[in-house]
Parts: C-alpha cells; sequence; structure tokens
C-alpha cells in the first residue's frame, strides 16, 4: 500500500518535469554515483536490473531529451561513460526539493524514533526475504 501509493505520488511530482520516473532514477544514480567514478550503460542495467536494449532505448531518449552526454573514455573510446547535462542537473535540483517536500509531509506527525523503529523493520524483512530459499 505505501509503496504503490508513494509510488503515484512520485510520479505526478516526476510528471511535470517530463519525464518518467526511471528518467528521474537514472539522473539520480549518475549524479550520486559519479562522483566517485565513470558511469557507463552497464552501470544502469544492474542498478536498476533493466535488461541492455531498453537501458539503449532509455539512455537514447535522455540524450534527445538533453539530459545526458555520452563521452568517451581515456582508456578505450568504445566504452562511452554517461555525464548529466546542465538541464539534467537544473531538473535534479528542482526535482530534489519536491521529494524532500513529499518526504517531510509523508513523516508528518511521526516521530524521529518511530521512523527509526520503521526502517529497522524493513531491513529486517528485506534481509529475511533476501535470504529465503524458494
Amino acid at each position: 500500500m505505501l509503496s504503490r501509493q508513494l509510488k503515484m505520488k512520485l510520479d505526478s511530482v516526476i510528471a511535470k518535469y517530463g519525464i518518467t520516473g526511471t528518467q528521474a532514477g537514472i539522473i539520480r544514480f549518475i549524479y550520486d554515483k559519479s562522483k566517485n567514478k565513470d558511469i557507463f550503460a552497464k552501470d544502469i542495467e544492474e542498478e536498476f536490473e533493466i535488461k541492455g536494449a531498453s537501458v539503449a532505448g532509455i539512455l537514447q531518449l535522455m540524450e534527445k531529451k538533453e539530459l545526458i552526454t555520452r563521452l568517451p573514455v581515456d582508456k578505450d573510446a568504445r566504452f562511452k561513460k554517461l555525464v548529466l547535462t546542465e538541464k539534467a542537473l537544473n531538473l535534479r535540483k528542482e526535482m530534489e526539493f519536491d521529494f524532500n517536500e513529499v518526504e517531510k509531509n509523508m513523516k508528518k506527525g511521526i516521530t524521529k524514533k518511530d521512523i527509526n523503529i520503521f526502517l529497522k523493520l524493513i531491513k529486517k524483512m528485506l534481509n529475511n526475504i533476501s535470504s529465503l530459499k524458494v
């Protein structure tokens, strides 16, 4: 229930920027991870669990929308690192403000202690699910 409601709310926030939730996630991922290393299409495939052909289509559309550029790397020109454009950086900043507002609203009336308990329980549930052998 919570994840569905949150996804619907975030999708409506993201829609006003003319991009999809996946594109917003990729922008955020590239922004966060490219500080420490170059990001490639393969990293997007692994992080978002999307097949190569689908990633290629998403990245082509993001290039067309002038959100990313692909630049050859010095070691091997066949590999193209993904770099956010100024347009994407500005979008990320605006979206971050909106996401923070959604998060603030979601936590309204809930103590930090209760939030920490909730997060602890969610982590335990995720660990239980991942260790499940089906």
